[in-house]
């Protein structure tokens, strides 16, 4: 994975894992890879990868139990894509006001864009 340094990069792991979850690439109660899988993984210190799961952990996007790993929480895949969808939305509507695109041409785009889709 290459990071950008625009984004700490435990929250670009974070991220990374989710999209993980969004695809399908992990599912409801898979267990995460320990730590130490991590850090080779992503080429990271073992403090970076325990901020990055503290993250999802703190987002609910997964639990850990002691002594015996991490684990994607049941249900999360949709609440993830929800949160995801909502977040693109509200930044395509910003970006359009911003080049003072009006609201109807906003909807009207899209709608043709669902059209086409």
């Amino acid at each position: 994975m290459i990071f950008q340094e625009n984004m700490p990069i435990y929250v670009q792991i974070a991220n990374d894992i989710k999209d993980q979850i969004i695809s399908g690439r992990l599912e409801d109660g898979d267990k995460l890879n320990s730590i130490r899988e991590y850090t080779l993984t992503y080429e990271v210190t073992a403090l970076t990868m325990q901020r990055a799961l503290g993250l999802l952990e703190g987002e609910a996007v997964i639990e850990t139990k002691k002594g015996v790993g991490s684990f994607v929480k049941p249900g999360v895949r949709e609440v993830l894509k929800v949160k995801l969808v909502e977040e693109l939305v509200r930044d395509f509507i910003a970006r359009a006001t911003n080049m003072g695109i009006t609201g109807e041409e906003i909807i009207d785009w899209v709608k043709e864009g669902i059209n086409h889709a």
